[in-house]
């Protein structure tokens, strides 16, 4: 049974549609019977003719173990050949050779066209029709013409299978690539966001212990700083390799690496004292965030204002910065905002910074906008928040301020 399974899959590659391997074996198994029975009727009689007609209708077949395949009507007109020959001298009782014809028109209709398999039909019902005048078969004629047309229905239908099932096979495959792409942005941001922050303020830490070198000669402030800048590089390397650490998660059996809690809205001023400390002018007031702010909102508003504070370290690290974080019953707004140097205008960059603050924002059914703003530049930020109602709202209290 395993090499008749290995056989059919070999040969299944010689069709246009990948059927089950039992469909040809069903199909070739019981050409054979038919033929067998169509020369056991006819008593070994015209022993050269009968030869010559079970060879003409088990051609495709032979062809077919050989390593070839035939095309749709070749395979056909091998079969009409085959049936026009047995029934030059019809069996006595019910003949069993038109019913070759019922094989031969399913494998039409499973591999060709419509228009294809109904001259196949045509051609048969054409040859029973001159079969019975020449020999008056009567109605058997026309119960075989019935079976012809199940037939040729059963293969389209097996045809329309397969077709849906390639097709729902093309769709998970593009479905699983848009999972696997939108997986990979998705950590492409996080190392991006990560590295960002960390870069910006331990480049504002450095920049601050060379002053204090250059100008200053304060050589305890000088190592203050590259103890900061040393300790946010480490922490950097540990969130870089947590998040690649997703990458090893699967059914590869690689454990995965234990990952630290995503940030949130609760970080925040964290993050913020990380940039005041390294010499930011940061003014900030966040609301309490309570219950109503899930998981998903809190971390895209942290990356909202993580990135943008590294923005700010890296194009205008000298700009006084106003953090303000609003959360009611219905959404949560969170504005970064800087001001300029007259005359200054803001730094167009090509890196994935905005686009991925948006599409953080825009996925959560939330809106994004990032541009001047009076004498200055603002990113805001607006995400809806899960609410049973007005009786949901949390009271308006500030959490953390610091001036």
């Amino acid at each position: 049974m395993n090499r008749l399974r290995e056989w059919a899959y070999r040969r299944r590659a010689l069709v246009p549609y990948e059927f089950p391997w039992t469909v040809p074996v069903v199909m070739y198994t019981g050409t054979l019977l038919v033929v067998g029975c169509a020369v056991v009727q006819r008593g070994f009689t015209r022993p050269w003719l009968l030869a010559l007609a079970a060879l003409v209708a088990l051609a495709p077949i032979l062809i077919f173990t050989a390593g070839y395949k035939l095309g749709t009507f070749g395979s056909a007109a091998y079969s009409l050949a085959g049936v026009a020959l047995f029934l030059t001298w019809p069996a006595n009782v019910v003949d069993a050779a038109p019913f070759l014809l019922m094989f031969m028109i399913g494998e039409v209709g499973a591999l060709a066209s419509v228009r294809a398999g109904l001259l196949a039909c045509g051609a048969c019902v054409a040859l029973l029709v001159v079969a019975e005048q020449l020999h008056h078969l009567g109605t058997f004629s026309l119960y075989n013409a019935f079976f012809v047309l199940v037939g040729w229905l059963i293969g389209h239908i097996l045809q329309l299978q397969q077709r849906l099932l390639l097709q729902e096979r093309a769709q998970q495959a593009r479905m699983q690539e848009q999972a696997a792409s939108d997986e990979r942005r998705r950590i492409a941001r996080e190392i991006h966001d990560v590295i960002a922050h960390s870069l910006s303020v331990t480049m504002l830490h450095l920049t601050g212990a060379r002053r204090a070198l250059q100008e200053d000669r304060d050589v305890e402030d000088a190592v203050a700083g590259l103890v900061d800048a040393e300790r946010l590089g480490r922490q950097a390397m540990s969130d870089i390799r947590g998040t690649v650490g997703l990458l090893s998660a699967g059914p590869g059996g690689v454990e995965p690496m234990r990952l630290a809690p995503e940030p949130g809205i609760a970080d925040i001023p964290d993050l913020i004292a990380d940039f005041t400390t390294a010499g930011m002018t940061v003014q900030s007031t966040i609301d309490e965030p309570g219950e109503s702010v899930s998981a998903g909102v809190g971390l895209a508003l942290y990356r909202v204002a993580q990135e943008s504070l590294s923005n700010i370290a890296k194009h205008s690290p000298e700009s006084s910065v106003a953090v303000r974080l609003d959360i009611n019953g219905a959404a949560a707004t969170l504005t970064v905002s800087n001001d300029l140097p007259t005359g200054a205008r803001p730094v167009a960059c090509a890196g994935g910074g905005l686009s991925g603050m948006r599409q953080r924002v825009e996925v959560l059914g939330g809106e994004f906008r990032a541009g001047r703003e009076r004498d200055g530049w603002m990113v805001s930020a607006t995400v809806p928040l899960e609410s049973t109602g007005s009786a949901c709202r949390p009271r308006r209290k500030v959490l953390w301020r610091h001036d």
